[in-house]
């Protein structure tokens, strides 16, 4: 026996014996050949007078080797140390060397619905221009996926796009490559708005790519990933914590896990705001949260502290949840419980607490009552009801018939008056005929309603329609007006007229 096929021999036995006992979940090299096919350049080193398959087992016994054409009538097999553009070639079989991840295959991957289907078709036209390219010959794939992972460990992620581009133009069926050139794309610091989004684009395009490629869990979970950063790259936070869901679901990786919680810290179902309604009878306290609460079948009370006690009511609506119960002038510490649950499934991850003062009602005045008719003669008072004011300044204005005409030929009263015609009333239209201050006996934080006597002001009526203007001390707000309405009388703005009208 010669040595060349003792040699030969000795690759066979151990391949068979190392394929006889697979490690589960261990990477295995194995060939992937084409055939009238080659590869050209990137010679190894010729192994003559030997068949294909024994060609193929020195290549995957040589760590070198990354590639081989053999040539079937000279039996010869040209190995390679890597390659680029696979050339026609009658009577030739190419061969590659792939390495599987040992892993079970999960199949096609099903459809992603939370990334909006205009990426998705993005990422099919990005790839589609991708084959369209040349690969340039002279560089190999084995040495643009090292120049790549080079670029990216000393600080230059712009190098790395490049090189991964280039050798998915040679191989765009690597999902490894996808994923990384999606990576890559993100780690490079935009120069411009329009380059951040150029970017951002491409980024989730290499990702969804390397998602449809994926078949094992490693390599879905690694695309998952990237598609959850190239979401999140893109302001889509939701969907990017449901991308980075589904990958740690496949394999809870550290540095994904890492990621998904910052995301999630950041943008996921969190406390957001919280105000405080004061001026009203009845104050609340109001927690705003980044989602919408459920709609029913949820009981928020148990999630909610006041004071380390239960909460007198809660009121719940879209994305807000108010406290009630409480009190002016009065500080309170609102707890938030871990476990509050969203519309969405998402619950508060950490407990939160509030401190909130709830101030005295601002002060503030309206009329109270529907329309008033006012006889030519007689007693009337007009209520106006106000808090937390001693004193309100007040103004009477006469509307003349053709200014009401004017004013009441598009939009009849009862109505609310606009700004232009607030001022059109005050300044242009309306007459003044009587200003002064009424006093009020105060009560802290209650609505106090005092009599406006019409007959102190307006002694001698003449017949027209009468607009009064009202405003409390201590309000620097413009005064507003309100046309004669019929039904609610709920509380206005500070500063709020009652038209009357002489039979």
């Amino acid at each position: 026996m010669s040595m060349r096929a003792a040699r030969i021999f000795s690759i066979l036995a151990t391949l068979l014996l190392a394929f006889s006992i697979p490690a589960s979940g261990q990477s295995e090299r194995r060939i992937a050949t084409t055939p009238d096919s080659d590869y050209f350049g990137f010679d190894l080193r010729t192994e003559q007078d030997i068949p294909l398959d024994a060609c193929e087992a020195v290549c995957l016994a040589d760590q070198d080797c990354r590639a081989f054409t053999y040539n079937t009538r000279a039996q010869w097999c040209f190995l390679k140390s890597d390659y680029s553009t696979l050339n026609p070639f009658p009577g030739a079989v190419a061969g590659r060397v792939v390495v599987d991840s040992g892993e079970a295959e999960l199949g096609a991957p099903p459809v992603l619905d939370y990334v909006p289907q205009h990426m998705r078709d993005e990422a099919l036209r990005y790839r589609a221009t991708l084959e369209r390219e040349t690969p340039d010959e002279s560089t190999g794939i084995v040495y643009l996926s090292s120049s790549a992972a080079s670029a990216l460990s000393a600080g230059d992620p712009q190098t790395a796009v490049e090189a991964r581009r280039a050798a998915l133009v040679i191989d765009p069926d690597d999902a490894e490559l996808w994923a990384g050139l999606a990576r890559a794309q993100f780690a490079v610091e935009p120069d411009s708005s329009s380059e951040r989004a150029q970017r951002g684009q491409d980024g989730m395009s290499a990702a969804l790519n390397a998602y449809a490629l994926a078949r094992s869990a490693s390599a879905r979970a690694d695309s998952l990933a990237a598609v959850g950063l190239a979401l999140d790259n893109r302001d889509l936070y939701r969907p990017a914590l449901q991308a980075y869901e589904a990958s740690l679901a496949l394999v809870d990786d550290a540095s994904v896990r890492a990621a998904y919680l910052d995301l999630k810290a950041r943008k996921g179902f969190r406390v957001v705001n919280n105000t405080v309604e004061a001026d009203g009878a009845a104050p609340r306290a109001c927690v705003q949260f980044s989602e919408d609460l459920a709609k029913s079948g949820v009981d928020y009370a148990p999630f909610v502290t006041v004071d380390d006690a239960a909460p007198k009511a809660i009121e719940t609506s879209g994305t807000q949840l108010c406290v009630e119960g409480l009190e002016h002038g009065k500080y309170y510490r609102i707890g938030i419980r871990s476990g509050l649950p969203a519309a969405v499934g998402e619950v508060i991850a950490s407990p939160v607490t509030l401190s909130v003062y709830v101030r005295d009602r601002a002060p503030s005045m309206r009329f109270s009552g529907e329309n008033f008719v006012l006889p030519s003669t007689g007693r009337h008072a007009l209520p106006i009801v106000s808090v937390n004011t001693p004193l309100a300044e007040l103004k009477l204005h006469r509307v003349g018939d053709r200014a009401l005409s004017d004013l009441m030929k598009d939009n009849p009263f009862p109505r609310q008056i606009d700004e232009y015609e607030i001022s059109s009333l005050a300044e242009n239209l309306g007459e003044l005929v009587w200003q002064g201050t009424i006093e009020i006996d105060n009560q802290l934080n209650k609505d106090v309603v005092t009599a406006f006597p019409v007959e102190e002001a307006l002694p001698e009526r003449k017949p027209g329609v009468y607009v009064l203007t009202g405003t409390p001390q201590g309000d620097t707000s413009d005064p507003g007006m309100r046309a004669p309405r019929s039904g609610s009388s709920s509380p206005t703005s500070a500063s709020r007229p009652m038209p009357a009208r002489t039979d």
